[in-house]
């Protein structure tokens, strides 16, 4: 019996060794590889899969995957491809005796050429000095829209697009600019986060009349740490009586201050001593169960209790839980935009995405609020990691994320993933031959809102079915009203995020394409889409959670 199992082992081995690359065989080691025809190709484009094997013995076999769902056996074959999607196409190739060895390349499915579809009606559409960055409009609840430039300017508007007023934003650093996006009390005080160098971060309170109220520059760092703050773009959170936020500088901190008078009331630090370093990049947010969320960076996720927070009296305050702080898995290093919230299996959860430093793509997540546990994490498979947007929830819970662009590899676009335990899955996506860094934005009805860097917005619907594609300079430019207004404007490259107001108007920021122009002009739009009737009713359906830009858990 001992000599049949060893017998049987060593057969079981001579297997596994047949069906590994390369499989080692009395006519030589089998080896495949193959041609594709065109990669990237075109959605609709028939493509030729044609496999070159040596060793083994003939006759073979050829089996083909392309992607999940799509199988064929033969060589050569040929398919035509319906959808826009990054594929892995994998090759098996059997020997008569039965040895395999297999060979797997990625292909990139581009969408055909998608002219103007759907109708998009503009409202009005305002020329600003400066390009916008990754700064959205915020809309108050007298219908007035806010809106901030990198040439450190705020603007005002009423509901109708008339400009009413436009401060300049101090910096303490010569160079500096607002990236920040403004967050609006009920009382209409609008915060705003200034100051994207080392040194020149401020957090300023404008009232309604353009006045400034207050003005804060006291930020922390760790005693053994020399301060130099910068803000770029995390929202400011707006408590019952603080606000939250985050300074991006070299010895990166989250602060409370007092929103009546600008006053510190408290700041983070570890049980070192020390901060969140690499900076507070989003957040900071509030649950109705009483905790605080940001991003830090390079550095993780944290989660810290509010009551803790607001009752520190000017002192430092220890954060709860943090995760992937400093670890393989690091959060994007450039993520600027805002983490969300959703209840994954009843547990509310911060969501969003970060890097994956293995180079699998990027991760799709879902972390329990109160005790920093990972509930779920999908893995976009070759995709490469998010640009400056982040995520939006749907009003039936799934996360949707925007997805950046990379030429012959894989395209842009978004991304819908259901956060189920411990592993979600991917429900739909739309892709395009685009980069896409903005936060989508999520309507009544479940359409999900985008743009892109090429200037391009879109509305698909839940299942990713294209409704609407309009090129935002055709919408300025088509208009009598602005044609002359927007005559050289190039194209109008979008990073920041669409907000959709209570009425279902549409409110988005975009700046000149072109290199020698960018820094010249930008513009803020209004618009409506017959699909869009307000904004979901879902935990965070856009940037900031809501129009005002709060990030408060409603």
């Amino acid at each position: 019996m001992k000599k049949f199992a060893l017998i049987l082992m060593a057969a079981a081995a001579i297997f596994a060794a047949c069906t590994e690359e390369g499989a080692k065989t009395d006519g030589g080691t089998l080896t495949a590889d193959f041609t594709i025809s065109a990669n990237p190709c075109l959605v609709g484009d028939e493509i030729t899969f044609e496999a070159t094997v040596s060793g083994g013995i003939a006759p073979y076999t050829y089996n083909w995957e392309l992607g999940s769902d799509i199988k064929l056996e033969g060589n050569p074959v040929k398919y035509t491809f319906r959808a826009n999607n990054p594929y892995i196409i994998k090759l098996i190739v059997t020997d008569k005796d039965g040895n395999k060895t297999e060979k797997r390349k990625n292909l990139v499915v581009n969408p055909a050429e998608v002219t103007d579809q759907g109708s998009v009606t503009l409202l009005w559409a305002n020329k600003v000095v400066g390009y916008n960055a990754w700064s959205a409009p915020a809309v108050a609840d007298d219908g007035s829209v806010y809106a901030t430039t990198q040439s450190n300017i705020l603007y005002k508007y009423d509901k109708d697009g008339k400009l009413l007023w436009e401060k300049t934003i101090p910096h303490t650093v010569d160079g500096a600019t607002t990236q920040g996006t403004p967050s609006i009390d009920t009382d209409g005080t609008v915060f705003i986060g200034s100051g994207t160098k080392n040194g020149a971060a401020k957090v300023l309170a404008f009232n309604p009349d353009g006045s400034v109220k207050w003005t804060f520059t006291d930020f922390w760092c760790a005693p053994t740490q020399t301060l130099s703050p910068s803000y770029n773009s995390p929202i400011c959170g707006i408590g019952e009586k603080n606000i939250y936020f985050g300074n991006c500088g070299t010895a990166g901190s989250m602060l409370a201050a007092d929103k009546a008078t600008g006053k510190r009331v408290a700041w983070h630090q570890n049980d070192k001593g020390g901060g969140p370093a690499g900076g507070v990049r989003s957040g900071v947010l509030i649950t109705k169960g009483g905790m605080l969320h940001w991003g830090g960076g390079v550095y993780g996720f944290f989660g810290s209790a509010k009551n803790a927070v607001d009752a520190a009296n000017n002192s430092g305050v220890n954060w709860t839980w943090a995760i992937w702080s400093g670890s393989p898995d690091k959060a994007v290093n450039n993520n600027q935009g805002a983490i969300g919230l959703a209840k994954v299996d009843g547990k509310t959860c911060i969501v969003g995405v970060i890097s994956d430093e293995t180079g699998y793509g990027p991760k799709v997540y879902a972390i329990e609020s109160a005790s920093g546990n990972v509930v779920s994490t999908y893995y976009v498979e070759v995709s490469p990691a998010m640009d400056n947007g982040s995520v939006a929830v749907t009003p039936d819970g799934n996360i949707v994320a925007t997805l950046n662009y990379s030429n012959g590899q894989t395209n842009g676009g978004i991304v819908v993933v259901k956060p189920t335990s411990p592993t979600g899955t991917k429900v739909a996506e739309y892709r395009v031959q685009e980069k896409v860094s903005c936060t989508p934005a999520i309507d009544a009805a479940g359409n999900i809102h985008f743009a892109t860097e090429s200037g391009n917005y879109y509305v698909v619907d839940k299942d990713c079915k294209l409704l609407v594609k309009k090129t935002l300079k055709n919408l300025v430019q088509g208009d009598n009203r602005y044609k002359e207004t927007f005559a050289n404007l190039d194209a109008a490259k979008v990073w920041s995020s669409p907000v959709i107001g209570d009425d279902g108007k549409v409110y988005l920021q975009f700046t000149n394409n072109d290199a020698a122009k960018k820094r010249e002009f930008g513009a803020i739009v209004c618009f409506t889409v017959p699909q869009c009737s307000g904004p979901a009713n879902s935990d965070w359906p856009m940037i900031g959670q809501n129009r005002r830009h709060t990030n408060c858990e409603k």
